[in-house]
């Protein structure tokens, strides 16, 4: 791989609309607050999106991305408005075999900004940072099969569907199909 261990604090990315960043531990209630504002949308499809979901779980798993960023095996960003700075929503690299040299890349957008083409960008701007850095060959998107949004964003995003995988997920207990999407660097280039 290219570089597994690139430094956090110097990794940015944009396209002049959107802006991806790793979390700071100053965003907890950033973040906190769009799941909160999104739970009846992403509780759906993100099992820890719930009714009870409390700014102690969001502090714990902020606590967590400089580790695995560190190991290796999830790149975490933000997402934010490259204008005036607010928080968006997230995404991240997760799932790396170094060996294989692919991942899988998942995205969330809180609900107040669905709609405007912010899952495709940072998805888009994502991967080619995963090609490009971190040396992957292949970026993965999974999505339940009735996730129609963010099916949707993953064509947008340039994703290749591949078929559909049954029971490749499990979500509140229950093994449900996903739709296996694929982007490799060529696909960033057209």
């Amino acid at each position: 791989m290219t570089n597994p261990n690139p430094d956090r604090k110097k990794t940015t990315l944009t396209d002049g609309k959107i802006l991806l960043r790793p979390y700071q531990k100053n965003d907890v209630d950033d973040i906190h607050r769009a799941i909160r504002e999104s739970l009846k949308e992403m509780g759906a499809w993100l099992p820890f999106a719930h009714p009870n979901y409390n700014i102690k779980e969001t502090r714990e798993w902020l606590n967590k991305r400089d580790k695995e960023w560190k190991q290796g095996i999830a790149y975490d960003f933000g997402i934010f408005d490259a204008k005036d700075g607010s928080f968006i929503g997230g995404c991240g690299i997760s799932g790396v075999v170094k060996t294989m040299r692919h991942a899988n890349l998942g995205y969330w957008v809180r609900t107040s900004r669905i709609g405007e083409g912010i899952a495709p960008a940072a998805t888009r701007l994502l991967a080619k940072w995963a090609f490009d850095v971190i040396g992957l060959t292949r970026v993965e998107v999974l999505v339940a099969v009735g996730n129609k949004k963010s099916l949707r964003a993953a064509l947008k995003s340039g994703a290749k569907k591949e078929g559909i995988l049954r029971n490749r997920l499990v979500m509140y207990g229950k093994a449900c199909d996903a739709v296996m999407h694929s982007i490799i660097p060529g696909d960033l280039k057209a």
